[in-house]
Parts: structure tokens; C-alpha cells; sequence
């Protein structure tokens, strides 16, 4: 187990170069500059959704459906290997698997490739289509055959009804609003805009300073809160994808402009707005599934500069936007920014990691309880702390590993289905409720509050268990007959 999170964030970089390798195809045969196209293509590996350097939905989703995206454009090249579009249809039906609501977003890709290449329908659906399908088929059908379809169909109900997992047309409106209110720049942005058009009409050498100026007017960090947010990195994949709207007009007289915008940029606005509307995240979400158009913008700024006979300075663009993701990926998910991160976990799931003092002592107390408990016994954790299975060598008796914190007017229904569960199954050896988990050093931390008439509070605190360990921010409890071992706490 030692060093498993380590070993899952060199994954993840793998992932990323595999995704990059993708763009840099897409955009070789375009862009004159194989620079610029290599430069371009960093920005797939600088950009981590949520700052969470790890294989999860966000990141395989968002990775997949621009690798798809990419390919697929390449495909589009005059006497192109069929095998391309193989290739796309085979990401994006994984980018399906790994973010179900996605599927929208792939046909919408399949429908801007229809419109782009309706002569060779039938090549469209036997080397895109069919392998996109059977791709999903074959995974979706591995899930449900060795978890079955009932718990499959329980878990997106489950999700759907508790944890926010479904869309709303509210939450598109929040797209908007989450986009505009973390523009704080506008202000120059949109005489930028304005001015670039006038300029680009009448005298475009007036025009590269503008273009050059953009990849940084949309920066989502205001003055007074410097690189505040591991949310940022979304933040502007939203603003300077978006770029490419305006830029189309500049670019719009090359054939492979308006290929690029229709084959990249339109599918990826569908994926933002599937992943935003069906993430608990909401807005926030959105450039998860926007990635791929910010490759489209950077090939328009390119083409532009190159049209304003500013050549010298492509690769600015192609340079820039990676080197901001990497600033804006600075702050750590749910810990202090990388400066503050001066203690080195030195065992456990978590081996080989920077993190604060302050979560190190805290990784280290709750370690040394958890080994008092035999592996042979069942556990359970709550709320909001699935690393606690990492961390403990027991075997987890939950049918969610993330029992999370919800609204009050659901928790009880909602926490009624782990009871359900243990009705059929038996109650856990040990349950681990948390009090505090630490976020960054002694400053930020998630309290959690429980109201004793809620079913799992109350299942621990009444005769079925008893207290057997008491700390201020988590506390441990044995069930009453449990013929798990525990051990005594040793005292220093």
C-alpha cells in the first residue's frame, strides 16, 4: 500500500502525455510551426481538473474526449488514414464510460463530422460511430456483468437523488453567471476585443499587441486574491476557450479554421455544458469539458499572427497558456499552496507526498489508531473521508466509500440506505466517525456537524457500540459482541 497515491499521480502524467501526443497530432498538419504545435500540446499535461493529480472521471473524461477531438480532426486531413478516426471513435467511446454525460457531447462530434465529411457518411459510422459504441459497450457490459445491472442502476439512482448528480436547467444559467463573475478583468477584455476587430479591419499590424495581450486578460485571478483556488485552472480553460468565438471572424477565411472550429470547438462547448450540468460541482465543472477548445483558440491566435505578419511571435500563445495552467495549478486540492508544503508523509497510502506539518502529525495519529485494528475486521468511515480506507488495513463494509455530507432535508432518507445495507449484510466491526479534517496548515479544515436524530449518529451512540477511542477531530467505535480484535492503546 505504501506510496499507492504516488504511484496513481505518475499514471495520471503518463495519461496527460498520451493526451498531449494526441493534440500535437491534431494540430501539425495546420500549424506551420511544429513549435508551435508541441508548445500547444503541453498545455494537455499542464492541465489538471481540480489541481487533483490522479486518474479520476474528471481528468480520464476530460483527457479522452480531447484526445478524441483531436484525432478526429487530424482524420479530416486530405488522404488521412481511416485509422485516425478510428482512434477518436475508440477515446470518445471511453470518454463515455469514464463521464456518462458526455455521450451528448460525442454526438454532437459525430453530427459536426456528418456535416463536414456527408459524402463519406458510411465511412463516418463504421470507423467513428461503431467503435465509439462498441468501446462503451464492452466496458459498460464488464461493469454490470461483475457488480450486475440492479447495483449499477442503484448507484446512478443513488447519485442522482442525493448527491446532486443530474442536471437542471438551472444549472446552466449558473454557467454563465460562474463565467462572468470570475472574468474580474471584463473591463479590458471586451474593449480588447472591440479594438482588435477595428484594428484587424483597417491596419493589422495594430492588431498583435491585442493578440498577444489576450491569453492574459482572461486570467480568473483577481489582485487581491493571487492563485487562491484550486478551481482556477477551470476557470480559464472557460474564459480563453471561449476566445475562439471572437477569433473565428479573424480566422474564418481558412478552410481549416472553420474544419477546426466545427469539429473541435462546437463539441467541446456541448461537453462543458454536459459536464457542468450533471457535476454536483455545477458551473464549476464546465471546463472539464471545454479542454479541447482552448487548442482551437491558440491555432486562431497563431493563424492570426500569422496573418498580421507578426510571425515571430506564434509561439507566444503556444507557449503562455501552458505556463499559466501551471501557475494556476499551483494551489494544492484541499491543502496549502506548494510553498507551505515542507513535511514529507513517510509511510502509508500517502508515502512520498509534501504536505503541512499540521496533516502530517494528523495522518500520522489516526495511522497509529487505525493499525489497532485487526485486518480481518469490517470498517466503515463517515462522513466525507473515503481516504480512510486507504489508510486503514481493515476491509471496508459500505456499499458508497464516499458517505458524504448532504442537505438536511435528505440525510436522513439518504443515510437510512448504509442502514438497509447492513440489515442485509451485518453491522461493521468498527466505525470511525470524523470530527475535523484538517485541510491546510492550521488554518482551513472541514468540521463536520452531525444532528443526533440522523441514523448513523445515532446508530453508533446507542447500545450497538461502544467508544473506543476519542480524539477531537475523529473519534472510533467497536461494535458490542464484535469478535474483531483491537488492540489496547499503547501508552508513550
Amino acid at each position: 500500500m505504501d506510496g499507492v497515491v504516488l504511484f496513481v499521480r505518475h499514471l495520471q502524467l503518463l495519461f496527460s502525455l498520451l493526451v498531449g501526443a494526441a493534440v500535437f497530432l491534431g494540430l501539425r498538419h495546420v500549424l506551420r510551426s511544429g513549435s508551435a504545435a508541441a508548445l500547444a500540446a503541453v498545455a494537455a499535461v499542464a492541465f489538471v481538473p481540480f489541481d487533483i493529480h490522479s486518474l479520476s472521471y474528471n481528468t480520464l473524461g476530460s483527457g479522452l474526449f480531447t484526445a478524441g477531438c483531436m484525432l478526429g480532426y487530424r482524420s479530416l486531413a486530405p488522404r488521412s488514414r481511416v485509422w485516425w478516426l478510428v482512434a477518436a471513435g475508440l477515446c470518445h467511446g471511453l470518454a463515455v464510460f469514464a463521464y456518462p454525460s458526455l455521450a451528448v457531447a460525442v454526438i454532437a462530434a459525430f453530427a459536426a463530422r456528418l456535416a463536414l465529411e456527408l459524402p463519406r457518411w458510411r465511412r463516418e459510422i463504421v470507423a467513428f460511430a461503431l467503435p465509439s459504441l462498441a468501446v462503451f459497450g464492452v466496458a459498460m457490459g464488464s461493469v454490470a456483468a461483475s457488480a450486475g445491472v440492479h447495483s449499477v442502476a442503484e448507484g446512478y439512482r443513488r447519485s442522482s437523488k442525493y448527491l446532486g448528480h443530474s442536471g437542471s436547467i438551472g444549472k446552466l444559467g449558473d454557467v454563465a453567471d460562474h463565467w462572468w463573475s470570475t472574468l474580474h478583468y471584463w473591463y479590458l477584455v471586451l474593449p480588447a476585443l472591440a479594438l482588435l476587430l477595428v484594428a484587424w479591419r483597417y491596419r493589422r499590424p495594430l492588431a498583435v499587441p491585442i493578440l498577444l495581450a489576450l491569453p492574459l486578460l482572461v486570467v480568473p485571478v483577481s489582485a487581491g486574491d493571487p492563485l487562491g483556488s484550486y478551481t482556477s485552472g477551470l476557470e480559464y480553460v472557460g474564459h480563453y476557450g471561449a476566445l475562439a468565438l471572437p477569433l473565428l471572424v479573424l480566422a474564418r477565411a481558412r478552410p481549416e479554421a472553420r474544419r477546426l472550429f466545427a469539429a473541435v470547438w462546437v463539441p467541446a462547448l456541448v461537453a462543458g455544458l454536459a459536464t457542468a450540468w450533471s457535476s454536483n460541482n455545477g458551473a464549476v465543472s464546465f471546463g472539464v469539458g471545454f479542454l479541447p477548445a482552448i487548442f482551437v483558440t491558440t491555432a486562431f491566435l497563431v493563424w492570426a499572427l500569422e496573418d498580421a505578419a507578426a510571425a515571430q511571435f506564434v509561439l507566444w500563445p503556444a507557449l503562455i497558456v501552458p505556463a499559466l495552467l501551471v501557475v494556476l495549478g499551483w494551489p494544492v486540492y484541499r491543502d496549502g499552496p506548494v510553498s507551505t508544503l515542507d513535511a514529507t508523509v513517510s509511510n502509508g497510502p500517502y508515502a512520498g507526498l509534501q504536505t503541512s506539518l499540521n496533516k502530517k502529525l494528523w495522518l500520522e495519529e489516526i495511522s497509529r489508531d487505525l493499525d489497532r485494528v485487526s485486518p480481518h475486521c469490517r470498517i466503515v468511515f463517515f462522513r466525507d473521508f473515503p481516504g480512510g480506507y486507504l489508510i486503514s488495513h481493515s476491509r471496508s463494509d459500505t456499499n458508497s466509500a464516499w458517505i458524504a455530507t448532504i442537505s438536511a432535508s435528505r440525510s436522513i432518507a439518504y443515510q437510512d440506505t448504509f442502514l438497509g445495507y447492513w440489515r442485509r449484510h451485518g453491522l461493521p466491526d468498527v466505525a470511525v466517525l470524523m470530527r475535523l479534517i484538517p485541510y491546510e496548515s492550521r488554518k482551513v479544515a472541514r468540521i463536520e456537524h452531525y444532528r443526533t436524530n440522523t441514523p448513523l449518529f445515532a446508530l453508533v451512540h446507542g447500545p450497538r457500540y461502544r467508544r473506543i477511542s476519542n480524539h477531537y477531530n475523529y473519534e472510533i467505535y467497536q461494535r458490542a459482541g464484535s469478535a474483531c480484535p483491537v488492540r489496547p492503546v499503547v501508552k508513550r
